[in-house]
């Protein structure tokens, strides 16, 4: 498989495991590790939204492996940057959450940047 295409799957599972996290907290509730961080720690592993993030997570992290013993660190680590735009995307779209227009105009610059870089030899 291309890099691209694992660097893109990898993004997408870190995404994924980042919405589930924030489904899992608001499940289960603030985290305040004020009585026993053991109790906490417990909490939030015991919770399948979390457990289901971590297991993405980890699948991201195989994904992303994978495709930097194809490509450049140079050429893959832009890609990163999609991570960012991709969760503030679902964090409207799920969470309903307010995102600024700045922010936006933010994810534009973003996308353009990887568009340049994917584009680029060396």
């Amino acid at each position: 498989m291309k890099p691209v295409w694992l660097l893109l799957m990898s993004v997408v599972s870190a995404v994924m495991g980042q919405v589930l996290f924030k489904k899992g907290v608001l499940a289960i509730g603030e985290i305040t590790f004020e009585s026993s961080i053991i109790r906490e720690l417990t909490k939030l592993i015991s919770s399948p939204l979390i457990f289901s993030g971590l297991v993405l997570y980890l699948v991201s992290a195989v994904l992303w492996l994978t495709a930097l013993s194809k490509t450049t660190l140079s050429f893959a680590y832009p890609f990163t940057v999609l991570t960012f735009a991709l969760v503030m995307l679902s964090a409207r779209v799920v969470f309903l959450e307010h995102i600024p227009t700045l922010r936006y105009f933010g994810i534009v610059v973003i996308c353009l940047g990887i568009l340049l870089s994917s584009f680029a030899k060396g």
